[in-house]
């Protein structure tokens, strides 16, 4: 049985006296989620999410999080607001690391086919936080190493259409010198971590969803669940429930 983390100044689901916590993600239904019934759980939160809610633990992974000066300094500002703070190394890189941060590996493992590989980290700090393409299946990881076997999801509309344009569009690829026409698979070779970028969005969602079943068999293998609390969701992985019943 994984052991979760148990440091002092760290938030665990035995420090809260409960399995439940909330992974916010970031899609457009999020704003329709109280902040009082965000603030009921232990809660693990992405990227951005501060401008909305202070999640418990914050992760920022993806470089285009952080990819210019502005965002790097929102970055820092949004990373205080929380009690811990996990980035990949690419994000230390760009944004420094706060007292309350922890830097981990964050990439995917391949076979020697380039065949993506169904890996699920129970213990990050100690190994690597598999990408999943998606800091969603970061949050998964870190949230199951904490102790947490209950997760309800809010904000996973599963559509990938960013306002910005982030995932799929050219231009952002040229500022951080990843060309669009190709995959990144070579560590270190552009400014990125390694791993697979799909750039249409049926395979975006087939690799997140590959992954989301390596989460879900995860959690259930341990008497937990994942459940999708996202009014019109397109995610079909996990158990889909209201988030009002919790």
């Amino acid at each position: 049985m994984p052991q979760e983390n148990s440091s002092p100044d760290s938030m665990t689901a035995s420090s809260t006296g409960s399995d439940t916590a909330v992974v916010i993600c970031n899609g457009p239904s999020l704003a329709d989620v109280p902040n009082k019934w965000l603030s009921k759980f232990a809660t693990f939160g992405a990227n951005r999410v501060f401008l909305k809610f202070n999640p418990d633990i914050l992760t920022i992974l993806d470089l285009k999080m952080v990819h210019n000066a502005s965002l790097q300094k929102e970055a820092r500002v949004g990373a205080k607001l929380s009690k811990e703070v996990f980035l990949s190394e690419v994000a230390a890189e760009r944004m420094g690391v706060p007292d309350n941060a922890t830097v981990l590996k964050w990439f995917n493992s391949t076979d020697a086919e380039g065949n993506l590989l169904p890996h699920f980290s129970t213990d990050p700090p100690a190994s690597v936080l598999i990408s999943g393409g998606t800091v969603t299946y970061g949050m998964f990881q870190l949230a199951f190493w904490k102790g947490f076997r209950k997760i309800l999801v809010v904000g996973l509309n599963h559509t990938f259409r960013d306002p910005r344009g982030d995932h799929f569009d050219p231009e952002y690829n040229k500022q951080v010198r990843i060309p669009y026409e190709r995959e990144n698979v070579v560590p270190g070779e552009f400014e990125s971590s390694p791993g697979k970028w799909f750039w249409s969005e049926d395979n975006f969602v087939a690799k997140t969803n590959f992954f989301f079943e390596c989460a879900k068999a995860a959690f259930e293998q341990h008497g937990g669940e994942i459940i999708n609390c996202t009014p019109d969701t397109k995610c079909t992985v996990f158990r889909v429930d209201d988030w009002r019943n919790y």
